[in-house]
């Protein structure tokens, strides 16, 4: 009882810590900015939070043409300026009789560099293009994670999972959209949270921690099943430099170890038969580490089942 209260305790910890601000921005990062006459762009961005946040010093904020740290700064006639509506915060440069500026906007690449501590912990780059958005680069990948994709759900006492799931991509992230985010059984059952899912990106802007939350604001945990369970991130969830998820981003899990090709038939039609430790001792198919599998034709072959 002792260590299942425990573990309780780490799922509630794991909740706390990724209570942190996600947004959005407009105009939308990746996109063409939105000209006047003559090809002139306004200088007002909003930030559109979950939560309420401090504005820091906005004077310290850069608009860059071609290379965020290298590139020519584009500044306005006087200074920065924020306003703060709810949950959304006005980053606007302003002319020297107090309205917003606009700038020449050039066949180029603009990024809105915001420093840490202006609006979040960490910096804030909204890359956009002057003219025409460039060709999509390579899709948006799941890489790795923990629990690590294709593996077998961890587990607690009774078969209690924790209800978070971390995935790391192969771009970096500028905003997650957890709301619409399902995780099933393999015969579509849909295993939701008491409360919702949420979402927390990491400093490196490389991974997400996609959780359920309970009514408490922690993390949320269900049983495991036997079988295949499927994490779905919807289209249009994530949005990153350059490539986003056009289609859904599905993620397999198992609530126990899967079976392989190798229990039924190879490529030569030949089936298993038993299972070996490394000590030579007889397992059973669920069995993980290092196992020998012999096979109907004699043959033998060394895996790792986790």
């Amino acid at each position: 009882m002792k260590k299942f209260l425990l573990s309780l305790v780490a799922i509630a910890a794991m909740g706390l810590a990724a209570m942190a601000q996600t947004y959005s921005v407009e105009p939308a990062a990746n996109t063409v900015l939105p000209k006047s006459y003559s090809n002139y762009a306004i200088m007002s961005f909003t930030f559109n939070f979950d939560q309420a946040v401090t504005v820091g010093d906005v004077t310290s904020v850069k608009l860059m043409k071609d290379d965020p740290v290298t590139g020519t700064e584009i500044t306005p006639d006087d200074d920065w300026y924020a306003n703060t509506s709810g949950n959304s915060v006005t980053i606007w440069g302003a002319d020297y009789d107090g309205f917003t500026c606009f700038f020449a906007c050039e066949d180029a690449n603009y990024y809105l560099v915001v420093p840490a501590g202006v609006l979040t912990e960490d910096e804030i780059v909204v890359e956009y293009y002057g003219m025409n958005a460039p060709a999509p680069a390579d899709p948006l990948e799941v890489v790795g994670g923990d629990p690590l994709p294709n593996s077998v759900l961890p587990q607690s006492d009774s078969r209690i999972v924790s209800m978070a799931f971390i995935l790391e991509f192969n771009k970096m992230l500028t905003s997650v959209d957890a709301s619409n985010v399902t995780l099933c059984e393999e015969d579509g059952t849909v295993v939701a949270p008491s409360n919702e899912w949420m979402s927390t990106i990491s400093s490196d802007k490389m991974s997400v921690n996609i959780w359920g939350s309970d009514y408490d604001g922690f993390t949320d945990y269900f049983i495991a099943k036997d079988g295949t369970y499927t994490l779905t991130i919807p289209a249009g969830a994530i949005e990153t430099g350059r490539a986003t998820n056009e289609e859904p981003i599905v993620v397999t899990y198992y609530g126990s170890a899967p079976t392989t090709g190798i229990d039924n038939i190879d490529a030569k039609g030949a089936t298993e038969v038993a299972r070996y430790n490394i000590n030579g001792q007889r397992v059973a198919a669920d069995h993980t580490g290092v196992v020998i599998v012999k096979m109907s034709d004699g043959s033998s072959m060394k895996m790792i089942v986790r």
